[in-house]
């Protein structure tokens, strides 16, 4: 039994050991190494102030990696961002960062960089996480509002309300600008109709003490005069002077056109005066025109049937207008089609660089008819015999117009048989526009229409270069030269219609070229005009081919392109600024009209080929080409 016994303790012995000798120890298991992940704010704004600096704490992720927070260090991983940008903040730097007592915490702390005083942003924070080369690796934090003290002690939200001034359509939200100098602010914005009155209340939000030239602010309740730039004056604990001026924009800030009809009778002919008054806010740029008796009616030809309606205008007496020189007579331009709104007013500032006695002088403006906003228009002098307009006498004097719509009455125009035109062949269609046709007296119809025979013989006649006899004993040679200029710069290809083409000749005169006239068909486009692209299109327009057969007028054409071609080519730089004080009215103008339907008058095809464009698109184009046209004029001008 005991042998027996001990046999059994051995194999049991046996057993254990083999069954020992088959476990394994388990590997041992090494954590690893912490890597940064991640990097959070714990506060979302702080306050800069001007002396000291301000905390700004984070933690990070994992709170066991090697971090350099070393803000002197070229390698610190720790960096500030503009959010939205790669752009690091210059007003305020990370003057040192700490580590806090609790794991993966640290303090930031800002310093006023003394740049400005006032300013408000947000930032992000960057971790780096590694560099590779020249490649950083980062994660960043949630945005941050950094704002200095004074700021914050500033004027927080500026708004002009309709509750407390009910002549507001709606509020008015002042954008902040930065001001002049480091302490100072500008708010800007625009009355969403135009106001006759800018007496109004202010709401701002602030913690400090307001002041107007000396006098206390009560938010939501001081009246102030904004029809000039208010400036609103605050004491900073700092000992800082804060200046905000606020600078309110009357509407668009073009001058506004106020004309009501008697009974708000409509205007819907061209030949009906109805009486009503008219006057003109002008916002400080002009004096304002005083509420005065007119007549008005409508005109024109194509645009008097399109949906946004031209007029004339006639006063009660002459008087002076936005600084133009007194008269009667006036007109507001719809410029319907022109998406650019600015055809016109660019082909009248080409014309005043050059010889021509005059030219229109033109301002663009809101028109509110009735009560109602109609939109941008010109308000332009109307070609009228006057000393300031088209000065030529009362006795001898004429003003004559070529238009292809040959709608005159019958006794002041006729078809003289010399010249070349797109619409009568070698007819020109001439029209006596001064005298008027109720007073112009057979006598004087048939002396103009001598006149304008012999100068057509003459013309085309076989001596036509003759000094004394020829075409030069007829025409002012400079003024038709700069008046072909003008349609040549413009692609302006109603010269060869022709269609608002104006000449004139005083008593014992030769006949004169101008004024220019209707600049929004076509022009500053290659639409109408394809042929025009990199060539001189015009030169056998009218009377033009026998004129540029002579080489005495070729060679004053270049003379006078060589005179007026450096203040030509300020025009892109003068459109861009015209366009830029248009670009709130063009966004009011186009929600009523659509230039696009100018397309019912030319069989289904839009005219000047920008109405689908934006209205910046549409500027862009014509920069574009009006570029085009001086290098062009220089260069084959200047190959005579």
């Amino acid at each position: 039994m005991n042998c027996l016994h001990m046999k059994i303790k051995y194999i049991w012995i046996i057993i254990l050991l083999v069954s020992a000798c088959k476990k394994t120890t388990p590997p041992e298991v090494i954590p690893p190494d912490p890597v940064l992940k991640s990097i959070a704010t714990d506060v979302s704004q702080v306050v800069v102030p001007r002396i000291g600096t301000v905390a700004l704490p984070f933690h990070i992720e994992d709170a066991g990696a090697a971090l350099n927070y070393s803000a002197q260090s070229a390698d610190c991983q720790i960096e500030l961002r503009i959010s939205g940008s790669t752009e690091k903040p210059v007003n305020y730097i990370i003057e040192q960062i700490t580590k806090t007592e609790k794991a993966g915490t640290y303090n930031a702390y800002l310093k006023d960089s003394g740049h400005r005083i006032l300013y408000k942003e947000n930032i992000i924070l960057c971790l780096i996480t590694s560099r590779s080369g020249s490649n950083k690796t980062m994660v960043t934090s949630q945005p941050v509002e950094v704002i200095s003290t004074a700021s914050m002690e500033g004027i927080q939200r500026f708004t002009f309300t309709k509750d407390l001034n009910p002549s507001l359509k709606y509020d008015v939200v002042m954008d902040a600008l930065p001001g002049e100098n480091e302490a100072g602010q500008i708010l800007t914005g625009n009355t969403p109709n135009p106001l006759n009155s800018l007496n109004l209340i202010a709401r701002f939000e602030t913690s400090g003490t307001v002041t107007v030239n000396g006098q206390v602010q009560q938010s939501g309740v001081t009246v102030n005069d904004f029809s000039v730039p208010v400036e609103y004056n605050i004491s900073a604990s700092d000992g800082t002077n804060l200046t905000y001026t606020v600078k309110l924009i009357n509407f668009t800030g073009l001058p506004v056109v106020f004309i009501n009809t008697q009974n708000g009778t409509e205007i819907t002919s061209k030949e009906i005066w109805t009486p009503g008054t008219m006057s003109i806010m002008c916002s400080g740029a002009f004096e304002d025109f005083p509420e005065s008796e007119i007549e008005i009616r409508g005109r024109g030809n194509t645009t008097w049937y399109w949906p946004k309606k031209p007029y004339a205008i006639k006063l009660g007496s002459k008087a002076r207008i936005m600084g133009m020189p007194k008269h009667k007579r006036w007109v507001l331009l719809a410029n319907f089609m022109d998406r650019t709104m600015l055809r016109n007013r660019i082909a009248y500032k080409a014309a005043q660089q050059t010889s021509l006695a005059w030219t229109p002088r033109n301002e663009i403006v809101e028109l509110v008819f009735n009560g109602k906003h109609m939109g941008n228009y010109m308000l332009i002098e109307q070609i009228k015999e006057d000393e300031n307009r088209v000065n030529v006498s009362k006795d001898g004097g004429y003003i004559l117009e070529l238009d292809f719509h040959f709608d005159n009455p019958a006794h002041v125009q006729w078809l003289s048989p010399y010249g070349n035109t797109a619409q009568f062949g070698n007819n020109i269609p001439f029209a006596v526009k001064y005298p008027e046709d109720d007073e112009v007296t057979m006598e004087q119809m048939d002396w103009i229409k001598n006149y304008i025979d012999q100068a057509g013989s003459a013309i085309y006649g076989t001596a036509y270069l003759d000094p004394e006899n020829g075409y030069k004993k007829y025409i002012d040679m400079t003024s038709f030269v700069d008046y072909w200029l003008i349609y040549e710069l413009c692609v302006n290809h109603e010269l060869a219609n022709p269609g608002s083409v104006y000449m004139y000749k005083d008593k014992d005169t030769k006949l004169f070229a101008g004024p220019c006239w209707d600049f929004d068909w076509g022009t500053f486009s290659y639409n109408a005009s394809p042929q025009a692209r990199g060539k001189l299109f015009m030169t056998e327009a009218i009377w033009y081919k026998q004129f540029f057969k002579d080489p005495a007028f070729r060679a004053l054409a270049k003379e006078r392109w060589n005179a007026v071609k450096s203040r030509m080519m300020e025009l892109p730089v003068f459109l861009d600024s015209e366009a830029g004080k248009l670009t709130l009215s063009a966004r009011y103008n186009f929600s009523m009209w659509n230039p696009a339907d100018d397309r019912s008058m030319n069989n289904g095809n839009i005219i000047n080929g920008d109405e689908n464009l934006s209205y910046e698109d549409a500027v862009q184009r014509m920069r574009t080409i009006l570029v085009e046209r001086l290098s062009t004029l220089d260069t084959e001008i200047n190959k005579w």
